[in-house]
Parts: structure tokens; sequence; C-alpha cells
């Protein structure tokens, strides 16, 4: 572990508040480095106890969510806040099993109780950190209605330029969209059947849409779908 200032890594959690240089100074944390892989980690006392999360730094962790003999996916990247370590409360009818995956080399940051006590005379942070929390909600509420879409390649569409706003970076040859990103995953992010999906990437590609490099990462042109389409 070592302690890093959490406001120079994301400075955005800080905006809103009146002393930023003091709330900065204060914003020590305990940081750890996650190597590619499987990453288990484990409830501590600690946890239930003022602990307002973990928030990711650098990097790119896939959580999975089974049922049955199906899976969604979720991907973190920096600024995202989690609480790992909660699940279904132990009267759930249903059986889920949670997995996570370290995808690209990740740092991450413990909020733990002696973070909050740190931060108490900025309740701004919390407040920015609920904020967090909820643009995860909201991009799970999207998936959702992602999942409802009719056409294979408007799912493809959507998740892609989501992709972009959160991963891409632009150059002249389009968004280059840098997550290395395999078939099987973008399924998971769509809700569809690897095959399909491979099926229905060929013919973005065969369109000139997207493109696909040899490190794994995918380039997207154009613009965004027009149903989907941010207005003013």
């Amino acid at each position: 572990m070592t302690a890093v200032r959490v406001a120079d890594f994301d400075p955005e959690l800080f905006e809103h508040v009146a002393d930023p240089e003091s709330a900065a100074a204060a914003s020590l944390a305990e940081s750890e480095w996650l190597e590619v892989g499987p990453w288990t980690i484990e409830r501590n006392e600690e946890s239930g106890r003022g602990h307002f999360g973990i928030l990711l730094l650098e990097g790119t962790i896939i959580r999975r969510v089974a049922l049955g003999l199906r899976d969604g996916l979720e991907l973190l990247g920096p600024g995202d806040v989690g609480r790992p370590w909660v699940n279904f409360g132990p009267n759930s009818s249903i059986a889920t099993e949670t997995r996570w995956r370290v995808h690209q080399r990740a740092r991450i940051a413990h909020l733990d109780r002696r973070f909050a006590v740190r931060m108490s005379p900025w309740p701004e942070v919390a407040s920015a950190i609920m904020d967090r929390l909820m643009r995860r909600q909201r991009f799970l509420a999207m998936h959702l209605a992602i999942s409802q879409m009719p056409r294979l390649d408007s799912r493809l569409r959507v998740v892609f330029w989501y992709l972009a706003d959160r991963w891409g970076k632009v150059t002249g040859d389009g968004v280059v969209i840098t997550l290395p990103l395999t078939h099987e995953l973008v399924a998971g992010l769509v809700g569809a059947r690897r095959p399909g999906v491979t099926s229905a990437l060929g013919e973005l590609q065969r369109e000139g849409e997207l493109s696909r490099r040899s490190d794994g990462c995918w380039v997207l042109r154009g613009t965004p779908p027009p149903e989907v389409r941010a207005t003013a």
C-alpha cells in the first residue's frame, strides 16, 4: 500500500469545495496496484464502518454477474467508485455470482474511514462520491434499455459511442477506444450471444463504421446514431 493524494488523481471530486487546497492536502488515502487477472477482495471489519468504497484511479476492471447460464458485465474505469464487498442480502431468493477481473493494470484508492474522517469538513466530497455511484446506476439502467433494442447493430452502435465517451481518443482516422475488447466482452455489454455479435461487428466493419486494430482496440467512425444522439 502507498499513500496518495486523491485530489492529484481525481480533482473533479473536489471542484465544489470552498477551500480546495486544504481539502486536497487532507485527501490522503491508501492505494495499491492490481495486476491483470482475477481480483478477489475480502470484506473486513472496516468495510462497513464509514468506508466510502474503492476509487479506481487508473486502469480498467470488469465486473461480471452470472445468473444461471447467462451473465452480464460492467466496465469500470478511472473515477468509478464501488463497494465490491456488498452483495444481495442473506435472505435473497435469487442466486447470483459476481466475479471481478482486472482488464488493464489498475490502481485503486481505499476511501476508508480515515479518509472519510479527514474529508468531514468538506461534505461536498461525500456528495461527489454519491454522484459517482449514481452515474454507475444510470449506466446500468441504460444497459437495460440497450438490451431491449431489437436490432443488434443498433445496440452495438450505442455501446461503442458510450465507450468512446469514456475511453475514446480522437485521431485523424476516427475515435480510438483505448480499451482492448474481444467479441465475447462486447457481447456481454450488449446482452447478446457471441456468434451474433461477431456477425454484426463484421457488418459494421464492412460498412466502415468500425475497425479493429492489431492491439485489440477499436476505431469508431461517423456520428452517434440519430435515435440516441444528445440534443442541446
